[in-house]
């Protein structure tokens, strides 16, 4: 991170306030939301909770706003209704986007500011992410993203300003599903159990991947010896096959954020 794209963050998040950061309570948005402290801004979080929203991420965004002192709103939207997003097909996360931002751009708007901004970073430009048209169509900004900001430059701007952060970059349960697997209630329900007990044994960046009925389980590389130790293992495979599994399985690649995306270059 260098004081150049800090000064052109600082420029442009000054010509966009007030603004309303859509605030995810992961990394990258917690680190727009310490900058744009930092800076004095004029703005505030809007947190929206969804069916695919990861509790823990709540519950982050919550305190770290508390403890900061910025003004924080929490809405909610209900997806499960939305065909184009049960579906789940590759064009998901456009849909669900496009619901999500909206509803936050309209409370923004009648909260009296005049911008919504985003955490979008260039490292995000990597991969598929279709969600990017939506934000595009409602006019949503991206300052990270258009100061030069990689998920490198945010962990080392959070370490900086003595932030916590996440190990592992974090997405919405629905990440999980491959395409073409329609998206239920008991699905999220499940993977979410199987993530929260498999955090709750000491890991971080942990996706459980539903391949019904296997489940692909994914840690962070230096982790993989721990997963496999016996106590730990089978703690792990006994807790998955009561949420109904039949095979629980470890990733050897480790954690990869967005590899069901893989599949698409198969279709």
């Amino acid at each position: 991170m260098t004081n150049q794209k800090i000064d052109i963050l600082q420029k442009k998040l000054q010509a966009l306030k007030p603004y309303a950061i859509a605030y995810s309570g992961g990394n990258d948005s917690t680190f727009l939301a310490a900058i744009s402290k930092h800076f004095s801004m004029d703005f505030c979080l809007i947190h929206c909770i969804s069916e695919f929203t990861i509790p823990g991420d709540t519950q982050r965004g919550r305190t770290f706003a508390r403890e900061h002192d910025i003004p924080y709103q929490e809405i909610t939207l209900s997806v499960l209704g939305t065909v184009e997003i049960v579906t789940n097909n590759k064009d998901r996360c456009y849909y669900c986007k496009k619901a999500v931002f909206k509803k936050i751009q309209e409370y923004a708007y009648r909260s009296g500011f005049q911008n919504v901004v985003d955490a979008g970073n260039v490292s995000d430009t990597s991969d598929y992410r279709p969600g990017r048209k939506a934000l595009i169509e409602l006019g949503i900004h991206s300052p990270l993203l258009e100061a030069g900001f990689t998920k490198e430059d945010i962990i080392q701007g959070l370490q900086h300003l003595k932030i916590p952060y996440s190990k592992a970059s974090n997405s919405c349960l629905a990440t999980r599903i491959p395409y073409g697997t329609g998206i239920t209630q008991d699905i999220l329900d499940t993977i979410q159990r199987a993530e929260e007990f498999i955090i709750s044994l000491g890991f971080d960046g942990v996706r459980v991947r539903y391949h019904f009925p296997v489940a692909r389980i994914e840690v962070m590389k230096q982790d993989m010896p721990r997963i496999v130790d016996p106590e730990i293992r089978n703690k792990i495979v006994a807790f998955c096959k009561k949420l109904g599994f039949l095979y629980v399985t470890i990733d050897l690649e480790g954690f990869t954020s967005g590899n069901l995306n893989r599949m698409l270059d198969h279709e």
